[in-house]
């Protein structure tokens, strides 16, 4: 397996020499050791292909006297991703002005001539290595700025749609499902649960989407969900209740990355391991974020389950660079939920009126029967009897 780079410049790196000059290869060698580089030695291009097929070299010596041998090396190199930025350098044990002119034009770093001192040779080596290091930082640097600027398009692409339809959309049960479907969308994960804080201070089950369980509860779906409200305060001792992460989220306001539910320290995931035994689902990754509305109150949690590898499809921890856009999607979230308990509120207000007005309708109801000549009549007639088997006596005719 090949070895991995050197990691700081405070180690000097693994070097490999290529030179058919046998006297002069023990001689870079040497240098090389003397210095604390790590060396290996080819005598020739198919020796040096091979090694570099097999190890890992921070900097490759090649000595321009081989036949094609520079170009050949710098030609392999370049094909291959992992070598695109490894220093290679000419090595002569002559002073030929020509041959070092020609190396660099096709491509070598640097030209080193004869018998180095160890001492240059460390500087000069140990600034090519720096070179590399700091291109291969620039580089992914560029890579995750070009993958921020694509996680904003695709963000920009999802947000404005969304914010459109939430103008204009009434109902909120497939609006808060829009919402959670294009979070799991953008960060690749495989199930998604939208919580409401109610007015007695707990989370409230509003959507639960599974895919690989195929399961859709709550929202749209007409099935309800089964689960129990989770209490923002314990019910023994009234404390907050910081042992789940959801309600951890919804009393501390911070969003929380947890790589593996069955490793984390200080949550409770009894809860989740209990539904992966019943389901045969296993819970490994989440990403809780909380709903904050205009004045900072948390008035629900957005909470992301299992990112999956978009290459291998396993289940991986959710990045750290996914917060801001899952965020992102919590303020719109944020606004359809809270249109979505305004209309809950309304809807149970609306309920208890009708029942207010079932009750009165039946008290006057009552009312009109009780305040009847007829209805006395039945009352009068109900005494005599009474009367009349207390004194033993036969009851009244009933009056015409």
């Amino acid at each position: 397996m090949p070895r991995m780079p050197a990691s700081s410049s405070n180690f000097p790196g693994h070097v490999l020499v290529v030179s058919g000059n046998e006297a002069y290869r023990e001689t870079l060698v040497r240098a090389l050791k003397a210095v604390d580089y790590t060396t290996s030695a080819a005598a020739d291009v198919e020796q040096s292909l091979d090694r570099l097929q097999n190890e890992f070299f921070d900097c490759v010596l090649v000595d321009v006297h081989l036949p094609n041998g520079l170009e050949r090396v710098l030609a392999y190199l370049r094909e291959q991703e992992r070598w695109e930025l490894t220093p290679v350098l000419a090595v002569s044990a002559l002073d030929e002005a020509g041959r070092a002119a020609r190396a660099l034009d096709l491509g070598a770093a640097d030209y080193i001539v004869g018998a180095p001192d160890p001492a240059l040779l460390r500087a000069r080596l140990g600034l090519m290595l720096e070179l590399k290091r700091w291109r291969a930082a620039a580089r992914a640097a560029l890579s995750r700025l070009e993958a921020e600027q694509k996680r904003v398009e695709e963000l920009l692409q999802i947000v404005i749609p969304l914010g459109v339809t939430l103008s204009a959309e009434t109902d909120f049960n497939q609006m808060l499902e829009k919402i959670l479907a294009q979070a799991q969308t953008l960060c690749n994960a495989d199930a998604g649960t939208l919580y409401w804080r109610a007015d007695d201070d707990r989370l409230q089950f509003v959507i639960l989407r599974n895919r690989s369980l195929n399961l859709a509860l709550g929202g749209t779906s007409g099935a309800e969900i089964p689960f129990a409200p989770l209490p923002l305060n314990d019910a023994l001792t009234g404390r907050p209740n910081h042992h789940n992460v959801a309600t951890h989220a919804a009393l501390s306001g911070e969003t929380v990355n947890i790589p593996d539910a069955y490793r984390a320290e200080g949550f409770d995931f009894s809860g989740t391991q209990a539904f992966d035994r019943n389901t045969g689902y296993h819970s490994t990754s989440f990403l809780t974020v909380p709903l904050k509305d205009s004045r900072q109150q948390v008035i629900g949690v957005l909470q992301l389950i299992n990112a999956l590898d978009p290459r291998a499809g396993g289940v991986i921890p959710f990045a750290p660079a996914l917060h801001p856009v899952v965020e992102s999607l919590a303020s719109l979230a944020t606004v359809a939920l809270q249109a979505y308990i305004r209309e809950q509120r309304l809807r149970r207000q609306i309920e208890e009126l009708r029942i207010e007005i079932d009750e009165g309708r039946r008290s006057r109801q009552v009312a009109e029967i009780t305040e009847t000549d007829y209805f006395r009549r039945l009352q009068e007639k109900a005494r005599e009897m009474r009367l009349s088997v207390r004194g033993g006596t036969r009851p009244l005719e009933p009056r015409q």
